[in-house]
């Protein structure tokens, strides 16, 4: 099958060797280096979805929601690290892989180029920064940052980040700029709720029972996915979660 094109427009330059600070300019999914290991797929396939009917309608609509949120990037050598944005990006590449392939691009801002530092100090600066993430999808960690995924399709799913997500969703915390916040109450919900509750039924976790995504992005949640969802946004609203970012409480 014939790859479709997908060329963002010219008005920002590919990034050079050299990116001055805070600048936006273009890059390949391809090079970009993930710097967590997990992700929510519900988040993903939502915005995969919106993604998709936007390039369906004239690609104009997409760069401009990816003008919108470049993703900002930390350069060191000759690799660009993906700093926050993880869901927007894996779903692009899960919305147009299949049809754009190797050039798929997005807008980037660097935040600043590590390439003078260490290896040490490099990712020191970066934990300081809240520029990391180095727990794995199951919640174990951290882990040695040179076991980070080298592609955005090797992040992996969560099923508690996608629980945090739809909690947050139903209005059951506001949204915030607490670094990981929904990584933090995806922690929350992992001590306190099983989603494994369907093992004998071949369901193996939340992602998979308990909610559909339509190709335009449209999540219905199952019954089962339903009940899980009350009993979250019931701890949420509780004593237990008052420390978490975002909390809102019983009122």
């Amino acid at each position: 099958m014939s790859k479709q094109k997908f060329k963002l427009p010219d008005d920002f330059d590919w990034c050079p060797d050299k990116p001055e600070q805070m600048q936006v300019y273009k890059l390949l999914i391809k090079d970009l280096s993930p710097t967590q290991f997990a992700t929510g797929r519900a988040e993903v396939l939502y915005k995969a979805g919106r993604m998709a009917k936007k390039f369906a309608s004239g690609t104009e609509k997409l760069h401009d929601y990816l003008l919108l949120h470049p993703v900002p990037v930390v350069k060191r050598g000759e690799r660009f690290y993906l700093v926050d944005h993880h869901h927007l990006v894996r779903a692009l590449y899960e919305a147009l892989n299949d049809k754009v392939g190797d050039e798929l691009a997005v807008y980037v801002r660097v935040m600043f180029d590590g390439s003078s530092l260490s290896e040490v100090h490099f990712w020191k600066a970066m934990f300081e920064h809240n520029y990391v993430y180095l727990f794995a999808d199951n919640g174990g960690g951290p882990r040695p940052p040179e076991t980070l995924p080298k592609h955005i399709r090797d992040v992996g799913f969560d099923p508690y980040r996608s629980l945090a997500w739809l909690v947050r969703d139903h209005h059951g915390y506001m949204k915030n700029n607490t670094p990981f916040s929904e990584f933090k109450w995806a922690n929350f919900f992992r001590t306190r709720i099983l989603l494994d509750q369907d093992l004998m039924a071949g369901k193996a976790t939340f992602d998979d029972f308990a909610f559909e995504v339509s190709k335009s992005g449209r999540i219905e949640l199952t019954d089962e996915g339903e009940d899980i969802v009350e009993q979250a946004l019931f701890l949420a609203a509780g004593p237990e979660a008052a420390g978490l970012p975002g909390y809102l409480g019983r009122g």
